[in-house]
């Protein structure tokens, strides 16, 4: 047996049994519990930033709808009410009632506080919270703030029930106002309703014939842009200011408007005016400038003979109009008597914000004629054209401030207008020719007056030639401040503050020749008819007598009628004064509410 093996049994080892099975169990279980924490997390969070999303809209509409009632009244007014409008809360209840609707949350808290606002957008805060103007002052601005509590669907799982969110708004009340610088209807009257007349008359080419008591319905009616708008079919004010329409078209429109309250005879005119002026278009905006988006422009109105003659004049152009008319009252004539006047109109109303500009017309005139009779002067035949000049740059008004206040006399409301007057000249320019012999004691005492080492010598003076004499005025421009305070001054908006001394008037105190000295021949006699040697000062003396005495004859009447029954009248119907004009305002729009944060 020795040679046999014995074969050892193998042992079988046995694995011992691990955890690896229940670690991956485990691992699964804990992932699954994180990622499930995490997305409720998520799902949560995601629900607060949504309910702080609409909160914000909440915000922003309810702080657009409060700032509504920001228009000059005092903090108590405000929450008070009238019987305009209502109380604040009254207001933020309808306000939230009106946009709360399908947002995430409760029933939002909402609160509204009165401040004041810097250009900023900043307010006070005491504490976070916004300090509120006192009950006596006006605030300029409203800061909402709105709430709600998100509840969370996986409170069980994140152990956080709910969440509160809670955004602000500030919104302020944008003042826009409208104004006017000159106006046809301001001082008219016999006068200068003729030269109107003449003027509209000689663009529309003859056809029409009005009077005073035909422009007097317009002077005192006025139509609103907006009404104006809605004729045309067009949907607001803006829409209107930036359209070309047919000049006939536009009075038309205005005429219905005016039929709608009643003003006939009013109707009769501007229909009358429309068909005459036939189909040129006018762009709305060159007679009334509005900042879009203005909410003054959409309660404005326009006086009614501006918007006719404005209409006329800018459907006109740069044309010159020649209008013999002009003349009829002056003392001059003549087959070579010629008028021409350039009136360029400008947009006198102006609607917006703080800094926006109207203008007066723009007015070059010349008249060139002859004296209707010509006296003897001194003995003298004397003969002479006469040219008429006047220019008048555009006076500009500029809108410096706003007051919106209760249009009371303590707390008044109103605007400040800046005006920067054109720059105004006219000038009157006569060629007198002469020609004769100056005799006899009283002509010649005239003539050598203040000449007395000739006077006992010289018994004749021989005249001939020509002297152009110049009269001329001026007025620079100059800056004044129209502070409109309704009802202080003026006690209504339908009244102007007049800025300005009066009217351009040319005077005779300062006369030149031209040239100077004038071009004449000059010689003296003697009893036996010899010439008198005459030196230089002695030949300037009779000069001066005699351009002295063609002033008082020949220039005066010539002076004093074109400025009573032309410059006058002319810078009447233009609503401009020496170093100023008249300035209109209207109410102001102060409830135009914007968001500044």
């Amino acid at each position: 047996m020795s040679g046999c093996s014995t074969r050892r049994p193998r042992l079988l080892s046995r694995r011992e049994p691990d955890e690896r099975g229940a670690t991956a169990v485990l691992v699964a279980l804990i992932t699954t519990l994180v990622l499930l924490t995490i997305s409720a997390f998520a799902i949560d969070l995601g629900m607060q930033r949504a309910g702080a999303r609409d909160m914000q809209a909440v915000a922003d509409l309810v702080a657009l709808d409060m700032g509504r009632l920001i228009d000059g009244r005092t903090r108590a007014e405000i929450e008070a009410g009238d019987g305009d409008k209502p109380s604040a809360s009254t207001q933020l209840s309808w306000s939230l009632s009106n946009n709360d609707d399908n947002t995430v949350g409760d029933t939002p808290t909402i609160a509204a506080f009165w401040v004041e606002v810097d250009e900023d957008g900043d307010f006070p805060e005491a504490g976070g919270i916004p300090v509120q103007v006192a009950a006596g002052e006006a605030p300029n601005g409203v800061v909402v703030r709105a709430g709600t509590d998100v509840a969370f669907a996986f409170a069980g799982v994140t152990g956080v029930p709910s969440g509160d969110v809670e955004r602000s708004a500030v919104a302020t009340a944008e003042e826009s106002a409208c104004f006017s610088i000159g106006s046809y209807a301001a001082r008219l009257n016999t006068s200068n309703s003729a030269l109107l007349n003449a003027i509209l008359g000689g663009i529309l080419g003859g056809g029409i014939n009005l009077n005073a008591v035909s422009y007097q319905g317009l002077l005192t009616a006025d139509v609103s842009l907006l009404d104006i708008a809605l004729e045309l079919g067009l949907g607001s004010v803006d829409e209107l200011l930036s359209s070309n329409i047919n000049a006939g078209t536009l009075l038309i429109a205005a005429a219905n408007v005016l039929q709608a309250d009643g003003g006939v005879s009013d109707v009769n005119v501007l229909n009358m005016v429309a068909a005459q002026l036939g189909g040129p278009s006018i762009n709305v905006g060159d007679l009334v400038s509005a900042e879009p988006g203005s909410g003054a422009a959409e309660t404005a109105t326009i006086n009614v003979l501006d918007l006719l003659a404005g209409t006329v004049l800018i459907a006109n152009g740069t044309n010159a109009i020649s209008i013999p008319g002009l003349t009829a009252n002056l003392p001059l004539l003549g087959t070579n008597l010629t008028t021409s006047l350039s009136l360029i109109e400008k947009a006198r109303t102006r609607c917006g914000r703080r800094g926006g500009t109207a203008e007066t017309a723009q007015v070059a005139l010349s008249i060139d004629g002859s004296p209707v009779s010509m006296p003897s002067v001194l003995g003298l035949s004397v003969s002479a054209d006469t040219e008429v000049a006047l220019s008048v740059a555009s006076a500009r008004g500029t809108l410096t401030d706003i007051i919106c206040g209760s249009e009371t006399p303590s707390d008044p409301s109103g605007e400040d207008v800046q005006v920067t007057s054109g720059v105004a000249g006219a000038s009157i320019y006569s060629r007198v020719a002469v020609s004769g012999t100056v005799a006899g004691s009283g002509a010649l005492g005239g003539l050598l007056n203040g000449l007395t080492s000739l006077l006992g010598s010289v018994v004749s003076v021989q005249i001939n030639g020509t002297v152009g004499l110049r009269v001329s005025t001026g007025d620079p421009s100059t800056v004044k401040t129209a502070q409109i305070r309704v009802p202080n001054n003026p006690s209504d908006w339908d009244e102007p503050i007049e800025l300005g001394s009066g009217d351009l008037g040319i005077n005779t105190a300062s006369v030149t020749t031209v040239p100077n000295p004038p071009v004449l021949t000059i010689t003296a006699k003697n009893i036996l008819g010899l010439n008198v040697s005459l030196n230089a000062g002695q030949i300037a003396g009779i000069i001066t007598n005699l351009t002295s005495s063609l002033t008082s004859q020949v220039l005066n009447p010539v002076v004093t009628s074109v400025n009573d029954t032309l410059l006058s009248p002319l810078f009447d119907l233009l609503g401009v004064s020496v170093g100023g004009a008249d300035v209109w305002g209207q109410r102001p729009y102060c409830s135009n509410p914007v968001l500044v944060g």
